[in-house]
């Protein structure tokens, strides 16, 4: 696990990456598993960005009978640099810390992104997190810096919500306090919180970042150009 982060993690933050999905645009082909010119698999270097961050825990939300992803995830989560988060909320209240790095299956999935949310938010709750950073697998072109701003943007200002600013827009990833957790358990079926986001108006936090990190990558012709990345490449090669 080499982007363990060089400053101190944030007490009571939690990540989730979600990576539930059954990637049906890029069929047959799954999109987290794609590679890109150095080989690194697409999940592998969302997470790695991740964990470079100052979060304080992590947990990947993986589709169940997907033994493939989940041997992809095994070395980072038995590696000895796993170790447990430090201090804060998520390891206080006389329970033992768990891992910084952990992964779980998502039931049925299948009955849309809510699912993944809703387990997402749960762990938080579980765990006491004042605050859960929302990370799609498929945004391998996110730095740690600019999750960074959203951890500690959120943390100084209290918002309820913080989000890169896509066009005046929020974007991916979402940061959300706990204030908001119980709303998000309200999502249902291929939703996540945008609706959420839209009614907080001005009290959701937005802050700059490029356009080109804030990409996904969800079809095929998408994929082509991510085969062609260089492993440190912030942006897209140009044609």
């Amino acid at each position: 696990m080499s982007d363990m982060p060089t400053h101190p993690m944030l007490a009571g933050t939690l990540a989730i990456i979600l990576a539930a999905g059954r990637s049906s645009r890029t069929a047959p082909a799954h999109k987290l598993l794609a590679r890109d010119a150095s080989g690194q698999p697409m999940l592998l270097r969302t997470l790695e960005a991740v964990l470079a961050s100052a979060v304080e825990e992590v947990l990947v939300l993986l589709p169940p009978e997907r033994p493939d992803m989940t041997a992809l995830l095994h070395p980072l989560l038995e590696s000895p640099a796993n170790t447990p988060a430090p201090s804060g909320p998520i390891a206080s209240g006389g329970r033992q810390p768990v891992r910084r790095l952990r992964m779980t299956c998502v039931r049925q999935p299948e009955l849309g992104l809510s699912r993944s949310l809703h387990t997402g938010v749960r762990a938080a709750m579980r765990r006491r997190a004042s605050s859960l950073l929302v990370c799609l697998g498929d945004m391998p072109l996110v730095s740690p810096a600019l999750l960074d701003t959203l951890l500690h943007t959120q943390r100084a200002t209290n918002a309820p919500a913080v989000a890169p600013d896509r066009h005046g827009q929020p974007g991916n990833p979402v940061l959300w306090s706990a204030q908001c957790y119980d709303r998000l358990l309200s999502v249902q079926g291929d939703q996540g919180g945008r609706a959420i986001l839209r009614d907080l108006g001005s009290a959701a936090r937005l802050v700059p970042a490029p356009a080109a990190m804030l990409e996904d990558f969800d079809t095929p012709e998408r994929l082509s150009a991510f085969a062609h990345m260089n492993a440190n490449s912030p942006t897209l090669p140009r044609p």
